[in-house]
């Protein structure tokens, strides 16, 4: 018999009819961070629709409940209000620990008339909600104190290429139902075919139909020759797919929606979105940047506004994917520990001509945002390199982030990259060529922060091996600093595609060219 920790993780995995939507794939998402992480636990499942099928199943349901030590509860509307006071008594008897981890956004409205639920909520070990908002509310309206922010995320290890097209390619991708909006997609078709542009656009519906709308929408999707549904897509395809269009559209009526799971995939994918303004929004769509948000309501005109727009500007679009790839780094696995980003410092070298040119003004205002922050208490920042002017001595040998260390020799570099956390490269030399440094920090695995500058992306994938900042904007340095501050599992993530990334760069590449220049 095991000795091992028990860990039951409870909700609706959707396994009975491989039903895919964001209560099923956050609830299997948590079940397979549990097994990878807790290696020192025994960690089962039980997927609540089987009680669709037999209701004996409730009983051994309530043994496992009863056997385990720790909880993972994802439970939806019904199971929570009709199961959750009796695994809660349980948990008084049997002493397990339970965590709830939120799916959505509606926790706050839905306990409203629930005193009983609210008492008992307050009393287990942990809440884990997806947003900001839904954990200030949840404090503020019934003082509970054991919530904490637990993210929406996806497993991902996808590298989409980027793909051109004379149309704007529109995907939607849900359950396929007039709640997340089809009623706007069709009023954006129809105004495509009033105005004479079907061979500008395409629009494709992935997800599962709903009963209650499917003959309004199949009736709908005939109207239209650029209009088409390709099914429900499976995990393991949905970011390779969706990486082969331009945008996605949520025009999502459900106001108190968490994360739509839609959303997220399309960042991973490397596209950004078109979303309505639901409650949590603006936590998750950086409006103009990683996509747009409507008005929630009678915001058709706007969103076909933003169609039209990036039909026409492709730069902006290619600026919006950039962006999309970037946002992804936020939602990849957390730890389910508490550990991240608390006391530990992110050690960060600058290895290169100790000059202001090289991006030392830039690196005096990013100190500055930090300490607003009060980041600056956990980020390092060490200097190698020949000083050229007196930039570092005059506006930077004061602050204490700030620290000079010499100039390296060539058989220092890379032991001494393996030291830190990340390379920053803030460079706007108006002669910079390829910097060997970036080639070093590859192959010593360190993520790079590096100004969009010359041929820095040649060597830099922003979102994949580091962030590509935008040249003379701090605030553009500082958000890729926290990124990496404070997410572990980002800077693991970026460490290993930088090392991936510099086989491009290697000796046995070079002379493998060589070889071949020498071919008659």
């Amino acid at each position: 018999m095991s000795t091992k920790t028990k860990v039951l993780v409870l909700g609706y995995f959707g396994y009975l009819t491989n039903q895919l939507d964001g209560q099923t794939v956050k609830t299997r998402d948590v079940y397979r961070l549990a097994k990878e992480q807790l290696t020192d636990c025994d960690v089962e499942y039980f997927d609540t629709q089987s009680l669709q099928k037999s209701k004996l199943l409730l009983f051994k349901m309530f043994f496992k409940v009863m056997c385990c030590k720790t909880l993972f509860y994802l439970p939806a509307h019904n199971n929570l209000k009709v199961f959750f006071p009796i695994i809660f008594i349980l948990s008084q008897l049997f002493r397990f620990k339970i965590h709830y981890f939120v799916v959505g956004g509606w926790l706050r409205e839905y306990l409203t008339h629930l005193p009983i639920h609210r008492f008992m909520l307050a009393r287990i070990k942990g809440i884990h909600a997806e947003t900001q908002r839904l954990k200030r509310e949840l404090e503020e309206f019934y003082d509970f104190r054991n919530v904490d922010i637990f993210p929406n995320f996806r497993f991902f290890d996808f590298n989409p290429q980027p793909t051109e097209s004379k149309k704007l390619r529109i995907v939607f991708m849900a359950r396929i139902m007039k709640q997340n909006g089809l009623d706007w997609i069709f009023n954006l078709a129809d105004y495509i075919v009033a105005n004479g542009l079907q061979k500008k656009f395409s629009i494709t519906f992935f997800g599962q139909e709903a009963d209650e709308d499917k003959e309004y929408f199949e009736g709908k999707v005939k109207q239209y020759d650029f209009v088409e549904y390709c099914g429900h897509l499976q995990p393991e395809l949905i970011h390779e797919t969706l990486s082969q269009y331009d945008v996605m559209l949520l025009p999502t009526h459900f106001y108190t929606e968490g994360l739509p799971g839609s959303v997220l995939d399309a960042y991973i994918s490397g596209i950004p979105g078109i979303v309505t303004e639901w409650k949590h929004s603006h936590e998750f769509v950086d409006d103009g940047k990683s996509g747009y948000i409507v008005p929630f309501e009678d915001g058709i005109q706007q969103m076909i506004d933003k169609v039209l727009l990036l039909e026409k500007d492709r730069e902006l679009l290619r600026q919006l994917k950039t962006n999309a790839l970037v946002k992804r780094m936020e939602f990849a696995p957390p730890k389910l520990e508490k550990s991240i980003g608390r006391g530990k410092t992110l050690t960060v070298c600058y290895v290169s001509r100790v000059e202001q040119s090289k991006g030392l003004d830039t690196l005096k205002e990013v100190s500055k945002i930090l300490s607003k922050y009060g980041l600056d208490k956990f980020v390092n920042i060490d200097f190698y390199g020949q000083k050229t002017d007196t930039y570092f001595d005059t506006h930077l040998n004061a602050i204490d982030i700030y620290k000079y260390k010499g100039v390296l020799q060539p058989n220092e570099v890379i032991p001494t990259l393996k030291r830190y956390d990340a390379l920053i490269f803030p460079s706007h030399y108006i002669g910079e060529g390829c910097p060997g440094i970036l080639v070093e920090a590859l192959s010593a695995s360190l993520p790079i922060i590096a100004s969009d500058w010359k041929y820095n992306n040649e060597f830099v994938t922003n979102g994949d091996n580091g962030f590509l900042c935008e040249t003379y904007n701090p605030n553009s340095y500082v958000e890729a600093i926290k990124v990496l501050l404070l997410n572990k599992t980002i800077r693991e993530r970026m460490a290993e595609r930088a090392y991936k990334r510099s086989g491009d760069f290697s000796a046995n590449r070079a002379i493998t060219l060589i070889g071949e220049y020498m071919k008659p």
